[in-house]
C-alpha cells in the first residue's frame, strides 16, 4: 500500500492518506499508529 503522510504542527498528530482512494485516512500520534489507523479501516 503507498500513502502520503502530513504532520499537523500545532497538534503533533500524523495523517496518512492512501494514493490510491483519498477518503482512506489514518491519523496517530506516532505515524505507525497512523498507518495502523488506516489499515482498520
Amino acid at each position: 500500500m503507498q500513502y502520503r503522510i502530513l504532520l499537523n504542527t500545532d497538534t503533533q498528530i500524523f495523517t496518512v492518506i492512501s494514493r490510491n482512494d483519498d477518503r482512506l485516512t489514518g491519523n496517530g500520534r506516532t505515524i505507525q499508529e497512523a498507518i495502523q489507523d488506516l489499515k482498520n479501516e
